[in-house]
């Protein structure tokens, strides 16, 4: 499991190769994933750089509420030299299929840490006339020394209303089905939770977004299982035995 809270890439500067004026790349840092990004009608490739005005260590990109299908491409480059990020000498992922699926269009790349202030982000998908995306997180991540506990959950919640009426028809008001995941992270040491699980939580809080990603070797089901969202609530750090803490995250996905 991969969780991360630190979305470096909506303090930096963006700049985007192709964007439409009523939907400019900018719109990635908007904590709304429906307000995109939307490249040049007709466009299905385009590159966004972030530069974070110093550099900074990075380990995890997620490409969030795209269009963007199996035949998607992505490629991720660090640089300390060259302001479009082209020459990636701190980090170069090289091209590589993208991972997202029809109908999600996430995509999540984890790496080896690196420390650079200029990333580019190279996107493609030639299954999509135009493409577009609606969030990008680039930061830290932390990786616990324990997967999540069994019995962790995912839903995708149906907040549609049915309305009958009084003939018996059934009239349905149909709203987004927004994904919650549920875990607990346990057998952890003092240092790693406080450093972590309790540092997410005094900095982010119910008010600003976490990533998690729930199974990285279930590549088929990345899309399904991760959730980048809101804590629904403050849920408290338990020292359930000596030297063993604990905690529990539920995580609603923001639309």
């Amino acid at each position: 499991m991969l969780i991360a809270w630190e979305n470096l890439a909506d303090d930096a500067m963006v700049s985007a190769t192709s964007e439409q004026s009523s939907a400019p790349g900018a719109n990635v840092q908007n904590e709304h994933a429906s307000k995109k990004w939307i490249v040049v009608e007709g466009v299905n490739s385009a590159s966004e750089v972030f530069d974070m005005l110093a550099s900074v260590a990075c380990g995890i990109l997620a490409v969030l509420a795209s269009n963007m299908t199996a035949a998607a491409t992505l490629r991720l480059r660090g640089s300390d030299s060259d302001a479009t990020g082209v020459t990636g000498e701190k980090y170069d992922s090289t091209l590589i299929n993208a991972g997202a699926k029809a109908g999600y269009g996430d995509a999540y790349l984890s790496f080896t840490s690196a420390t650079a202030r200029y990333w580019r982000v190279d996107l493609a998908d030639a299954s999509v006339t135009t493409l577009q995306a609606g969030r990008v997180f680039i930061g830290p991540k932390w990786t616990p020394t324990y997967d999540q506990g069994y019995d962790w959950s995912v839903v995708s919640q149906d907040a549609s209303k049915v309305t009958e009426s009084y003939g018996g028809q059934s009239f349905v008001d149909v709203r987004p089905a927004p994904r919650i995941i549920q875990f607990t992270l346990e057998f952890m040491s003092e240092a790693e939770m406080y450093g972590n699980a309790f540092a997410m939580a005094r900095a982010n809080g119910v008010a600003r977004d976490v990533l998690a990603v729930s199974d990285t070797a279930a590549a088929g089901y990345l899309s399904e299982q991760s959730v980048y969202g809101l804590c629904t609530a403050s849920e408290p750090l338990v020292n359930y035995d000596y030297g063993i803490f604990r905690q529990k995250f539920t995580i609603k996905q923001r639309l």
